[in-house]
């Protein structure tokens, strides 16, 4: 006996507020498409649905109170789709944000992005907030950097930091402005 159209819609949408509940990543408009092989829900549609979603949330803030010249670390840029680090010490002089190396930034990225980092992209705006100082990114083993890479005393710059392979990545300056 075969079901009623009507019942299959059901079943779909309840199964696609269970994954909703599951993985809160998956926003109004991001439900994934999941086959339907008659009663259950296909196991490779399922697993393949899972991993397309995002592993990052969606913004973080890391305040960073230097007052001279550091190797940021890799938890610091990194870990959501938005990440937003400003710079609230007082500089005596320029400062050098020196950019991880690709491999430190790569081991802190949650596990399940570690495995295959390649592809994964996400946007760094860097807030010079409390500095007297213009402060330059500066490059680590790894980076290939495109644009420019100074912040000027009360001022953000905007990059997209994209892993290109297990060693390699590239930021990418996309703008600044005043916060």
């Amino acid at each position: 006996m075969r079901q009623p159209l009507q019942e299959k819609n059901v079943r779909k949408n309840r199964i696609a507020e269970l994954i909703g509940t599951l993985f809160p990543a998956i926003g109004p408009g991001q439900t994934p498409n999941i086959p339907d092989n008659g009663a259950i829900p296909d196991q490779i549609g399922l697993v393949n649905a899972i991993l397309g979603m995002n592993p990052l949330q969606e913004a973080i803030y890391n305040a960073d109170a230097a007052t001279a010249s550091k190797t940021l670390s890799g938890t610091e840029m990194s870990g959501a789709a938005q990440v937003f680090l400003g710079f609230t010490g007082t500089f005596g002089a320029g400062g050098a944000l020196t950019l991880p190396t690709v491999a430190n930034l790569i081991a802190s990225l949650p596990s399940v992005v570690q495995a295959n980092p390649v592809g994964i992209t996400w946007q760094l705006r860097v807030i010079n907030v409390g500095t007297t100082q213009t402060l330059t990114m500066t490059t680590n083993t790894g980076w290939t950097l495109n644009g420019t890479m100074t912040l000027a005393t009360a001022t953000f710059r905007d990059f997209v930091v994209t892993i290109t392979s297990a060693t390699t990545a590239v930021i990418q300056n996309v703008g600044s402005g005043t916060p």
